[in-house]
């Protein structure tokens, strides 16, 4: 009986652990019912959608990069590099890069699902095709993205 409830136990303590998101991965988007923390929208538009994953596990998904700004903005306490992973998608591809390792084209005609121009890449010679294909905009890495000036349908 005892062995058997030692089975148990560390089976149930197996599963709970197997919850928690130790390594700050991003988690797949479900358009059908996540929403962005900040504006509320549906995530309709995978591919443009952003995580900040916490140390404890916490996932908080943003329809857009602009979202995850301003949400950081009220938790400045996630904006320390050890409280937080950030995740952006490339939006060719939807593969998940982390927010410090993409590249983004900027311009304010560039569509975004809330209007602020900003497009997220693997890594910058996609972010310049798309400025180049697109015949507008420049190409912002990690410490240019920190300093730009957010707005909404300019």
């Amino acid at each position: 009986m005892i062995k058997k409830l030692g089975i148990l136990l560390m089976i149930s303590v197996g599963v709970m652990s197997g919850c928690n998101n130790s390594a700050m991965e991003p988690e797949e988007i479900n358009p059908e019912i996540d929403v962005c923390e900040v504006c509320n929208m549906g995530l309709a538009h995978e591919h443009y959608a952003t995580e900040i994953v916490t140390a404890d596990g916490e996932i908080y998904k943003f329809d857009d990069i602009g979202c995850m700004d301003e949400f950081l903005e009220m938790e400045p306490l996630l904006k320390e590099e050890s409280a937080a992973k950030k995740y952006v998608r490339d939006v060719g591809s939807g593969e998940w890069i982390e927010l410090d390792k993409a590249y983004h084209a900027y311009h304010p005609d560039f569509w975004t699902p809330m209007a602020n121009g900003v497009v997220s890449f693997k890594d910058r010679e996609s972010a310049e095709n798309y400025v180049k294909e697109q015949g507008m905009g420049e190409v912002l890495d990690y410490d240019s993205l920190k300093k730009h000036e957010w707005s909404w349908g300019q």
